[in-house]
């Protein structure tokens, strides 16, 4: 074979997820390539090896390839090029430079820095381009990798802008190339993911379904089983536990034996939350430790936050608190660790130890007084703040998404712990809340503060990530906007006071989210 059909080789086995027959491919090139004094075969080899090492977490070798290539690159653009070939090899690996940084900041969690240089290779762009085709694959290979590593990092509304480009170019026939169907596999699993995480569950399964019908056409066999993976997530939000539990099985052994660390993981937790199910509590302890080794290894501080979270759940079944405690503090000492923190994640984590406490209180009664209070006290300004959310959002699709799978378990927590505490007056206040949240009004001389439900859910300027998450695809209505509001304070006897006013109290003090309208109270008695 020539050096070139090697080269397409090593392409072929990169994208079967043959990683590592690819890399040895290309360092035994090396020694040819040298021979034949060819830098541009060698800054082909240096570009396909760092694709490999950002697939496989090696950054280092990611950052050396990168070095190498600049240093090549920089010994021919000192001086203008002498001739045809020079330039074309220079647009063509400056390019390969700027794909390669965009993945390796975004895999960092920079994104800011990944944004500036998926811009910078959008921009390099010129009229006459004999490589257009290749510019264009790259540019939206880089955004679903920044797409990706804004969903792993709680920043879905940020990824938006970015799925919709790449949905623009997936959702074609193709052209049935090996870079086409790479798209449409890397494309429709990442956004199907993102769809699941976000309840658009019914919009999840086509992408998925079809990205794993051109993966199997292809051969590709741990492609094939991430989008079972993400079937088995959509199936487990679904409550179908018996698919998800299938699902899951089948994806594992293809993961495994690719060992990609953070597939592995997600595959140990759903075993655990299957054994969670069915009572098997050392199993599922021991299946959650595994994902939350790999997550340690890879260093991902968010993910490690949500499995100690589960792993206390696990502690609580078991009536051992003091463990899940002790979990749940280390979580959210890796929750105030993370630069990119959310009001949400800390309300969730809040309850989740209102959780902790009222499980403590069921397990002892005779000391129960305290630690339902406790437990009021964490859990209900949590879940206000959480269900203010769905008033901001116009969309009614949308608000069934956030009230179906972010706030409904909140607040029927916040439901229980009154009602196990024997307090009636709270447990009075809570269904007058329930009954009464949420009111319509038309703002005047309101026409552009909100936007397509797409990209605006909320007031544009206190746009809230996790809103727009749970928001839609369709515009709004012509005419007067007609939005949900916060409740007024409402009042339940003449001599009382407004109902659950410290926790609404408590939900703007912690949480930032204003739950009462500052409109005249309302009475609700006769």
């Amino acid at each position: 074979m020539t050096i070139e059909q090697d080269l397409d080789r090593a392409r072929h086995l990169a994208f079967a997820a043959d990683e590592g027959a690819a890399k040895d491919l290309l360092l035994s090139l090396m020694p040819r390539i040298e021979q034949v004094d060819r830098d541009d075969l060698m800054l082909e080899v240096y570009a396909q090896l760092g694709e490999i090492y950002l697939i496989r977490t090696a950054y280092d070798g990611v950052t050396e390839c990168l070095t190498r290539m600049r240093d090549c690159l920089r010994h021919y653009t000192a001086t203008p090029p002498a001739d045809a070939p020079v330039g074309h090899m220079i647009r063509r690996y400056r390019r390969r430079v700027l794909f390669l940084q965009t993945g390796l900041a975004a895999a960092h969690g920079d994104h800011e820095s990944a944004a500036l240089s998926l811009q910078a290779l959008i921009g390099d762009a010129t009229t006459a381009d004999d490589l257009r085709d290749e510019h264009d694959y790259l540019i939206t290979h880089a955004r679903i990798l920044c797409a990706v590593a804004l969903c792993d990092d709680d920043l879905h509304v940020q990824s938006l802008p970015l799925w919709q480009e790449v949905l623009d170019v997936i959702s074609g026939p193709g052209d049935a190339t090996l870079f086409s169907d790479a798209l449409l596999v890397l494309g429709g699993t990442g956004y199907g993911r993102f769809c699941v995480e976000t309840g658009r569950l019914t919009e999840a399964e086509p992408w998925l379904r079809r990205a794993g019908a051109r993966a199997r056409a292809r051969s590709w066999r741990l492609a094939t089983a991430r989008t079972q993976l993400e079937r088995a997530t959509a199936a487990w939000a679904a409550g179908n536990r018996p698919l998800a539990q299938d699902l899951v099985h089948e994806a594992y052994p293809a993961i495994a034996e690719h060992a990609r660390a953070h597939d592995v993981s997600r595959c140990w937790l759903y075993f655990g939350l299957l054994s969670i199910s069915v009572g098997a509590y050392d199993d599922a302890d021991e299946r959650l430790s595994h994902a939350e080794r790999h997550w340690r290894e890879l260093g991902r501080p968010l993910h490690i936050h949500r499995i100690l979270l589960q792993r206390s759940w696990v502690d609580i079944f078991r009536g051992d608190f003091a463990a899940a405690t002790e979990r749940v503090n280390e979580a959210r000492e890796l929750l105030e660790g993370w630069p990119r923190h959310s009001w949400l994640q800390y309300a969730r984590l809040d309850d989740h130890l209102g959780s902790l406490l009222r499980a403590e209180a069921l397990a002892d009664p005779a000391n129960a007084g305290d630690a339902f209070a406790r437990a009021a006290e964490l859990k209900i300004p949590a879940a206000l703040a959480v269900d203010s959310v769905r008033y901001t959002l116009a969309d009614a699709d949308a608000r069934m998404r956030w009230a179906t799978h972010v706030s409904a378990r909140m607040l029927a927590g916040a439901f229980a712990v009154a009602w196990e505490s024997g307090d009636t007056e709270l447990l009075s206040e809570l269904i007058e809340y329930h009954c009464a949240r949420g009111t319509f009004i038309a703002p005047e001389g309101e026409t552009a503060a909100w936007a397509d439900t797409a990209t605006a859910a909320v007031p544009v300027d206190e746009a809230d990530e996790y809103a727009l998450v749970a928001s839609g695809h369709g515009a709004l209505g012509a005419g007067p906007l007609t939005r949900l509001g916060a409740l007024p304070p409402l009042r339940m006897e003449p001599d009382g006071a407004p109902v659950l006013s410290r926790y609404r109290e408590l939900a703007f003090a912690r949480y930032g989210r204003q739950v009462t309208a500052g409109d005249d109270e309302w009475s609700t008695w006769p």
